[in-house]
């Protein structure tokens, strides 16, 4: 008898999950608990464990499919045989292999023979009118429209408002240089900013705060999330009690982050629970930006591209590295004498040195 395999109940806010990658086959042995598929939530990707054991005697969807919770996905035959109660579509492997490369789901293809037979025809029609239905379309994933409805709901809900500053980042620069030759460690320049935001944020507690509802929460710890990109997905992790790590924690954590990030093996709630966010795009020509303010957050800094250009010191002009930031706050929360306050005590504390204290 054939067991469904079906897509069980992952949380109240998940209605949709997208499948990854199979890890089995059709004709494959497969373990109870042993993992038959990866799966995407609205968040994060997480593995399928079997409910049963036997022989794989059908997958339902292909990789990239987006399908409800609670669906069934593939079937697991304990008696390496053909459900009777389950109907199966009469097909050869060629013309199988042919709806595969075509994008034809042969279970949506209507059968008019009495044999249950389905023919080339029957597949290069379905195929036409699938060309025909939906041209040059191309299905946005659940993280997709994840990232769609916060970007829209901040949008429309919060009321941001923009400071922008310069930072010189010679001693950064610097010390960062220095470390690396001495120990042979990279440190982002993200860390220095999340380490500053950090002590910074600490000192101005309603940088700490959110909106929720008709009140304003404060949280009990400093956590800071940092934006990163990979295969032209977004993700927002988080460096959970920022305030309590050295600049070199912070390091690590960005580094292991980073790497679960490519593995696709990063859980919810590391992208969860921050007060702030940073935004670094200093790695391409751009010299300052506006970004947009994660719900949930009292602010974000864009941080722009170092570049060498001329200040006034002692009425005397001398290059120095720059770098240009943009401070969005929700106005709801902080005001303009707020930002002011922490662009100044960010630039003071970065620009002194003090990381090297903390």
């Amino acid at each position: 008898m054939a067991i469904p395999i079906k897509i069980p109940d992952i949380g109240t806010t998940v209605e949709e999950v997208t499948i990854v990658r199979w890890r089995k086959k059709i004709g494959d042995f497969i373990k109870k608990g042993e993992i038959i598929a990866e799966i995407e939530t609205d968040k994060a990707v997480v593995e399928l464990e079997s409910i049963a054991e036997g022989k794989i005697v059908d997958i339902l969807y292909k990789e990239g499919e987006t399908i409800k919770q609670g669906s069934v996905i593939a079937y697991v035959d304990r008696e390496d045989g053909i459900d009777k109660e389950r109907q199966f579509s009469k097909i050869s492997p060629t013309l199988k292999n042919l709806a595969e490369k075509l994008g034809v789901n042969i279970d949506h293809i209507k059968i008019n023979r009495p044999d249950g037979l389905i023919t080339r025809d029957d597949i290069l029609q379905a195929a036409k009118k699938s060309s025909e239905t939906l041209p040059l379309r191309k299905q946005i994933s659940l993280y997709q429209k994840t990232i769609i409805k916060k970007v829209t709901k901040s949008h429309l809900e919060i009321p941001a408002v923009y400071f922008t500053s310069s930072i010189i980042m010679d001693k950064i620069i610097e010390f960062r240089a220095n470390v690396l030759k001495e120990k042979n460690i990279k440190i982002y320049y993200d860390a220095f900013f999340i380490f500053s935001c950090a002590k910074c944020i600490g000192r101005m507690p309603v940088m700490n705060r959110f909106i929720l509802g008709d009140s304003m929460g404060e949280r009990e710890r400093i956590s800071i999330a940092f934006a990163a990109s990979f295969k032209d997905r977004l993700f927002t992790p988080v460096i959970h009690n920022a305030d309590c790590l050295t600049l070199f924690e912070i390091n690590k954590n960005i580094d292991e982050m980073l790497r679960k990030i490519e593995q696709g093996t990063i859980r919810t709630e590391e992208m969860e629970g921050a007060c702030f966010l940073i935004s670094n795009l200093g790695m391409y020509p751009i010299d300052q930006f506006n970004a947009i303010i994660y719900p949930g957050h009292s602010g974000v800094l864009a941080i722009g591209k170092i570049s060498k250009k001329f200040v006034i010191e002692n009425d005397t002009p001398i290059i120095r590295n720059i770098c240009n930031v943009t401070l969005a706050c929700d106005h709801r929360i902080v005001n303009g004498t707020t930002a002011g306050q922490f662009l100044r005590e960010l630039k003071d504390f970065m620009e002194s040195g003090s990381f090297r204290e903390e």
